[in-house]
Protein backbone atom coordinates (compact mmCIF):
# COMPACT_ATOMS: atom_id res chain seq x y z
CA UNK A 1 0.00 0.00 0.00
CA UNK A 2 1.55 3.53 -1.11
CA UNK A 3 1.26 6.48 1.40
CA UNK A 4 -0.16 9.52 -0.41
CA UNK A 5 0.26 13.23 0.93
CA UNK A 6 -2.73 14.98 1.76
CA UNK A 7 -2.70 17.92 -1.04
CA UNK A 8 -1.46 20.75 0.53
CA UNK A 9 1.63 18.71 2.67
CA UNK A 10 2.58 18.06 -1.15
CA UNK A 11 2.17 21.62 -2.34
CA UNK A 12 3.98 22.60 0.36
CA UNK A 13 6.62 19.96 -0.11
CA UNK A 14 7.33 21.01 -3.51
CA UNK A 15 7.12 25.10 -2.48
CA UNK A 16 9.87 23.92 -0.39
CA UNK A 17 11.89 22.02 -2.81
CA UNK A 18 11.70 24.54 -5.42
CA UNK A 19 12.97 27.33 -3.07
CA UNK A 20 15.95 25.59 -1.93
CA UNK A 21 16.86 24.72 -5.73
CA UNK A 22 16.58 28.32 -6.52
CA UNK A 23 18.17 29.47 -3.65
CA UNK A 24 21.41 27.20 -4.11
CA UNK A 25 21.58 27.49 -7.86
CA UNK A 26 22.23 31.72 -7.09
CA UNK A 27 24.83 30.73 -4.40
CA UNK A 28 27.37 29.31 -6.58
CA UNK A 29 30.46 31.21 -7.70
CA UNK A 30 31.12 30.63 -11.69
CA UNK A 31 32.89 32.80 -14.76
CA UNK A 32 35.86 34.03 -15.57
CA UNK A 33 37.94 36.32 -13.12
CA UNK A 34 38.09 33.52 -10.49
CA UNK A 35 41.78 33.13 -11.37
CA UNK A 36 42.90 29.81 -9.45
CA UNK A 37 43.46 26.07 -9.90
CA UNK A 38 41.03 25.74 -6.81
CA UNK A 39 36.97 25.60 -7.32
CA UNK A 40 35.41 28.09 -4.47
CA UNK A 41 32.70 26.06 -2.80
CA UNK A 42 28.79 26.82 -3.60
CA UNK A 43 27.21 27.91 -1.06
CA UNK A 44 24.98 25.11 -0.41
CA UNK A 45 28.00 23.53 1.68
CA UNK A 46 28.03 26.99 3.43
CA UNK A 47 26.75 27.04 7.17
CA UNK A 48 24.39 30.11 8.09
CA UNK A 49 25.94 33.32 9.21
CA UNK A 50 24.73 34.69 12.30
CA UNK A 51 25.15 37.99 14.11
CA UNK A 52 28.39 38.03 16.29
CA UNK A 53 27.88 38.04 20.05
CA UNK A 54 31.46 40.40 19.41
CA UNK A 55 30.09 42.10 16.86
CA UNK A 56 29.54 45.68 18.18
CA UNK A 57 27.20 48.22 16.24
CA UNK A 58 28.72 49.93 13.00
CA UNK A 59 30.90 46.41 12.31
CA UNK A 60 30.30 44.54 8.99
CA UNK A 61 30.50 40.97 8.49
CA UNK A 62 31.98 39.17 5.52
CA UNK A 63 32.64 36.12 4.37
CA UNK A 64 35.63 34.68 2.58
CA UNK A 65 35.35 31.39 0.56
CA UNK A 66 38.07 28.98 0.03
CA UNK A 67 38.49 25.95 -1.76
CA UNK A 68 37.70 23.89 1.17
CA UNK A 69 35.44 25.67 3.14
CA UNK A 70 33.77 29.09 4.46
CA UNK A 71 34.98 31.15 6.61
CA UNK A 72 33.38 34.59 8.42
CA UNK A 73 34.33 37.44 10.03
CA UNK A 74 33.80 40.87 11.83
CA UNK A 75 35.75 44.17 10.31
CA UNK A 76 36.35 46.20 13.37
CA UNK A 77 34.44 49.88 13.17
CA UNK A 78 38.08 52.09 12.19
CA UNK A 79 38.85 53.59 9.10
CA UNK A 80 41.15 51.00 7.75
CA UNK A 81 38.72 48.56 7.84
CA UNK A 82 35.67 50.48 6.22
CA UNK A 83 38.28 51.24 3.58
CA UNK A 84 38.78 47.81 3.45
CA UNK A 85 34.82 46.93 3.68
CA UNK A 86 34.59 49.52 0.61
CA UNK A 87 36.91 47.35 -1.92
CA UNK A 88 34.57 43.85 -1.57
CA UNK A 89 33.83 41.96 -3.59
CA UNK A 90 37.15 40.87 -3.96
CA UNK A 91 39.41 37.82 -5.35
CA UNK A 92 43.07 37.40 -3.71
CA UNK A 93 45.77 35.31 -4.09
CA UNK A 94 46.92 34.78 -0.81
CA UNK A 95 49.89 31.99 -0.10
CA UNK A 96 51.60 31.19 3.08
CA UNK A 97 55.46 32.48 2.90
CA UNK A 98 56.46 31.83 6.61
CA UNK A 99 53.62 29.03 8.14
CA UNK A 100 51.58 31.25 10.25
CA UNK A 101 49.44 33.66 7.73
CA UNK A 102 47.82 33.36 4.90
CA UNK A 103 48.42 37.09 2.42
CA UNK A 104 48.19 38.27 -0.60
CA UNK A 105 48.40 41.90 -2.03
CA UNK A 106 45.31 44.23 -1.75
CA UNK A 107 44.37 45.65 -5.23
CA UNK A 108 44.82 49.30 -4.25
CA UNK A 109 46.49 50.65 -0.76
CA UNK A 110 44.90 51.66 2.27
CA UNK A 111 45.78 54.62 4.28
CA UNK A 112 46.62 54.05 7.62
CA UNK A 113 48.46 57.30 8.45
CA UNK A 114 47.84 57.72 12.30
CA UNK A 115 46.31 54.16 13.12
CA UNK A 116 47.27 52.36 15.92
CA UNK A 117 50.14 49.20 14.71
CA UNK A 118 49.95 45.61 16.01
CA UNK A 119 53.66 43.99 16.54
CA UNK A 120 52.31 41.00 17.85
CA UNK A 121 49.72 39.47 15.78
CA UNK A 122 47.26 37.26 17.17
CA UNK A 123 45.81 33.81 15.79
CA UNK A 124 42.32 34.70 13.76
CA UNK A 125 43.00 38.30 13.46
CA UNK A 126 42.84 39.84 10.23
CA UNK A 127 45.28 42.23 9.47
CA UNK A 128 46.83 44.95 6.68
CA UNK A 129 50.22 45.46 6.16
CA UNK A 130 51.19 49.06 4.78
CA UNK A 131 53.95 48.69 3.35
CA UNK A 132 53.44 46.24 0.80
CA UNK A 133 49.90 46.68 0.85
CA UNK A 134 49.51 43.40 2.24
CA UNK A 135 46.31 41.71 3.44
CA UNK A 136 46.95 38.43 5.81
CA UNK A 137 44.54 36.11 8.35
CA UNK A 138 46.82 34.74 10.92
CA UNK A 139 46.07 31.15 11.54
CA UNK A 140 49.09 30.12 14.31
CA UNK A 141 51.33 31.66 16.50
CA UNK A 142 54.99 31.25 15.82
CA UNK A 143 55.85 33.50 18.62
CA UNK A 144 57.22 36.01 16.10
CA UNK A 145 57.01 39.89 16.28
CA UNK A 146 56.11 42.51 13.46
CA UNK A 147 58.58 45.16 12.08
CA UNK A 148 58.39 48.35 12.30
CA UNK A 149 56.03 49.81 11.45
CA UNK A 150 53.91 46.82 11.54
CA UNK A 151 50.12 45.88 11.00
CA UNK A 152 47.11 47.12 11.13
CA UNK A 153 43.90 45.50 12.36
CA UNK A 154 41.04 45.10 10.26
CA UNK A 155 39.04 42.57 12.27
CA UNK A 156 38.27 38.70 13.85
CA UNK A 157 37.82 35.75 12.02
CA UNK A 158 34.59 34.27 13.57
CA UNK A 159 34.55 30.93 11.81
CA UNK A 160 36.50 28.97 9.99
CA UNK A 161 40.17 29.12 10.82
CA UNK A 162 40.52 25.39 10.09
CA UNK A 163 39.66 26.03 6.44
CA UNK A 164 42.09 29.09 6.60
CA UNK A 165 44.91 26.82 8.03
CA UNK A 166 44.03 24.07 5.40
CA UNK A 167 43.77 25.92 2.70
CA UNK A 168 47.27 25.10 1.41
CA UNK A 169 50.59 27.59 0.50
CA UNK A 170 48.66 28.68 -2.79
CA UNK A 171 44.66 29.58 -3.43
CA UNK A 172 41.88 32.31 -4.32
CA UNK A 173 39.72 33.61 -1.59
CA UNK A 174 36.43 35.09 -2.47
CA UNK A 175 35.57 37.92 -0.27
CA UNK A 176 32.30 39.11 0.06
CA UNK A 177 29.96 41.77 2.52
CA UNK A 178 28.22 39.21 4.40
CA UNK A 179 24.99 41.67 3.35
CA UNK A 180 25.21 40.80 -0.10
CA UNK A 181 25.78 36.80 0.10
CA UNK A 182 22.65 34.63 -0.34
CA UNK A 183 22.50 31.23 1.40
Amino acid sequence: MTARLHPRLRAGALLVAATLAVMLAGCSLSGPGIGSDQTLPAASTAPTVLTSPRAPTGSVRIVLRLSNGLATATLDDTPAAREFAAMLPLQLKLHDPMGQAKSGPLPRPIDATGLERVFHPAVGEIYYSAPSSTFAIFYDDLGQSIPDPGLVRLGVLDSGLDAIDSAGNRFTVQIDLASHTRF
